[in-house]
């Protein structure tokens, strides 16, 4: 993606109206929506109830919703205009460009992310992860424990990595994450950066960040934050990450799943390859890859992509075959998913003898 092009579809609301009235933030908060109706105004709240000894701006990236979120996200902007800057404009640009433009819009020293459908609970994240940061200035990024609220089920845990009985390390490496023994996730509504850190990585690898191939955006940063600095860890919990119905990284649609799965895996693989992991990781990061891409080549009907896979995979097991022939024939096609069918009603049946 050309900068010219992100600098078309980028338009300040507050600008319009004068910056000169907000002071120079410690922290930019970064919040991107999409069709957040349901979330969004517990999402703002929780940056609004932040006590600071700092100031601190919210830069709301709003993508043209259709759902109402696009009046709401403007209401509070006319409501909080010494906090509040919304980016937008006149068409969709989609996800990656929504994050790169508000990104670029937030002039604090430190950027915290909090996404338009999770929230923050604990009304001194902001300061505590600040002042962290302020007295580690070996540390890049903090990120906190977190609780996890399921919006279709209506329940809440608290405390998730202590729920799980994750172990923390020490010093996160991207060993750490790229070798796929990760002890403990972390949330990006949980992290806060500082913002020159973040600018660098970029800069130094462009085609990683926005290019748009990936579909992610935050797992590479802890990766290569992680390689040029130390990272922090505040075991109590300070944000909420909802589990919706839809989502960047959930959903009911069986391509998006398949093509972020696959994305995914081919990020972890660059990244794998980049810092010279083992042999051994490098191998397991392309299986992921190759199984990925070959469930979305089937059901893409992708036969490019297939041969490629056949290429690359050292192993064919009678699944890749069947995938690999439904992604090149109609027949195989059909066959893979009567097959998988017949596999789904056997597994009832047996559910219902056991019962």
């Amino acid at each position: 993606m050309r900068e010219s092009d992100v600098k078309k579809s980028r338009v300040s609301i507050s600008a319009e109206q004068g910056d000169e009235r907000m002071e120079e933030p410690l922290v930019s908060v970064l919040m991107v929506t999409y069709n957040h109706a349901r979330y969004i105004r517990k999402s703002i709240d929780g940056v609004l109830a932040q006590r600071t000894n700092f100031p601190y701006e919210l830069v709301i990236g709003e993508d043209c919703s259709t759902d109402g979120t696009r009046q709401i996200v403007f209401d509070y902007q006319r409501r909080y205009p010494d906090t509040i800057r919304v980016i937008t404009s006149e068409r969709n640009v989609g996800g990656k460009k929504n994050v790169i433009r508000t990104r670029r819009a937030c002039r604090g020293k430190y950027i915290a992310f909090c996404e338009g459908d999770d929230y923050w609970h604990h009304p001194e994240k902001l300061q505590m992860q600040a002042d962290f940061l302020e007295n580690h200035p070996e540390c890049g990024l903090v990120y906190s424990n977190y609780n996890v609220e399921d919006v279709r089920s209506k329940t809440l845990i608290r405390d998730f990595i202590s729920y799980k009985e994750w172990v923390v390390q020490d010093k996160l490496t991207p060993m750490y994450f790229l070798d796929g023994k990760m002890s403990v996730t972390i949330l990006t509504c949980t992290v806060m950066v500082r913002n020159e850190l973040l600018k660098k990585v970029i800069e130094a690898d462009p085609y990683l960040y926005e290019s748009g191939h990936f579909l992610m955006g935050d797992i590479q940063t802890w990766v290569e934050v992680s390689a040029i600095a130390e990272t922090g860890y505040i075991p109590e919990s300070l944000a909420t990450y909802n589990v919706s119905e839809e989502s960047a990284t959930r959903s009911n649609n069986v391509l998006s799943e398949l093509r972020f799965q696959a994305s995914l895996s081919e990020l972890t693989l660059y990244l794998s390859n980049k810092y010279n992991m083992s042999g051994d990781v490098r191998e397991r990061r392309l299986e992921q890859w190759c199984d990925a891409s070959l469930r979305l080549a089937l059901h893409e009907r992708n036969a490019a992509l297939a041969k490629e896979i056949r290429k690359r995979k050292r192993i064919f097991t009678w699944k890749d075959r069947y995938r690999y022939f439904g992604a090149l024939n109609a027949l195989g096609y059909y066959s893979y998913i009567l097959s998988l069918s017949l596999k789904k009603r056997l597994t009832r049946r047996r559910k219902k003898w056991y019962e």
